[in-house]
């Protein structure tokens, strides 16, 4: 994303630029795309090939048909720099996949040429075959499938090792079949669990691998060492200033106010827990952006009615549920509007709340 929005200086970049050793942003750019491309190829290489081993036949049939949907959080796939060079990383890795399956050492020179020759084979079959969908609505798939699932406006909260992804969105079915979702804020927090080892390895004064690990493990047994409450409760404050920012944005597009008051919420992500995130998230309905304390709903995620899974499996659907909403052909996902394309009301459609006039009592009342 760093790329595709020209911050060369961002310190993420940092171990490309080394690499590099280039102060030009035209090869640090041309790197670091080599790079997402040679990643994601690697991973779907391993993907056509187990598929080819499933179904050996695949392919000699004229309508045999393989495509791949990435998904990315709402607040960077509304940016058209974005999605045009994830969509472009995508289509790359994806016909260069079977030639760098297993992973075998290649340079970035090699990569490049193998890039070129697939863009010139298969340019538009690279627009039909790669695709881009939100990563909420991936995650929401088997809820808006479901027979659980009711139409309204939802807050859903995904904790990620990175970030926490938050989309604020309205649900409803066009012509009460078709499931539609219209986004009215996404945020991108920089506050996911890894987080949690790194606040923590940094105040006891080692942030190097070995600490970070020591910290995880700490983290993930529930530990309540004085560097990790102090690491959730930074995490925590930090969260619910930013789950307030996210649906204040929110409510901004709303004609009727007030609708934020039917909220729900919907957790997710591997990381998800109840303290820092959950209480974090839940702390700003009880504060001055709503006209009351609210108790919103928390609704869970339904398990995939067409998937066999254990108790095992079950457990891990939250980890998995991102993949399973990406399995679905383009045609079947649903529709979706970004924030950027809801206009914001203007002064005079926004509906108010007309206050009740007490009449005063007659003489025979009294």
């Amino acid at each position: 994303m760093k790329i595709a929005l020209k911050e060369w200086d961002d310190p993420v970049l940092a171990p490309y630029r080394k690499v590099v050793g280039s102060p030009h942003a035209e090869r640090l750019d041309r790197f670091v795309r080599t790079c997402g491309v040679y990643f994601l190829a690697r991973a779907l290489g391993d993907v056509h090939k187990d598929i080819h081993l499933r179904l050996p036949n695949f392919g000699l049939l004229s309508n045999d048909y393989m495509a791949v949907n990435l998904a990315v959080p709402v607040a960077d796939a509304e940016r058209p720099a974005v999605t045009d060079l994830y969509h472009e990383v995508l289509c790359n890795a994806w016909f260069i996949a079977d030639q760098v399956a297993g992973y075998p050492e290649i340079s970035s020179t090699e990569i490049e040429e193998l890039i070129t020759r697939n863009q010139a084979q298969h340019r538009q079959e690279m627009k039909n075959a790669c695709y881009l969908y939100p990563e909420v609505s991936a995650n929401v798939q088997g809820f808006v499938r479901s027979r659980v699932s009711s139409e309204g406006i939802y807050l859903f909260s995904d904790t990620g090792a990175g970030s926490v992804d938050q989309s604020v969105f309205i649900f409803f079915r066009r012509d009460g079949r078709e499931e539609c979702l219209t986004y009215l804020h996404g945020s991108v927090l920089p506050l996911g669990s890894s987080h949690i080892e790194y606040l923590a390895a940094s105040a006891s004064g080692q942030p190097d691998w070995q600490a970070l690990e020591m910290w995880r493990e700490r983290k993930k047994n529930g530990g309540s060492e004085p560097e990790l409450r102090k690491a959730r409760n930074r995490i925590s404050e930090e969260l619910s200033k930013g789950t307030e920012t996210t649906l204040a944005r929110a409510k901004m597009k709303l004609y009727v106010r007030e609708q934020m008051n039917d909220i729900r919420i919907i957790f997710g992500g591997g990381g998800d827990c109840e303290h820092p995130y959950r209480t974090a998230v839940m702390r700003p309905f009880s504060e001055n952006l709503f006209s009351r304390n609210i108790s919103p709903d928390i609704v869970g995620l339904p398990i995939p009615r067409d998937l066999e899974l254990g108790d095992r499996g079950a457990r891990w659907m939250r980890r998995l549920s991102v993949a399973y909403g990406l399995s679905f052909t383009r045609q079947e996902l649903a529709d979706f509007t970004y924030p950027k394309d809801v206009d914001d009301p203007k002064p005079d459609e926004i509906w108010k709340l007309s206050k009740e006039v007490s009449e005063a009592p007659t003489k025979d009342v009294c």
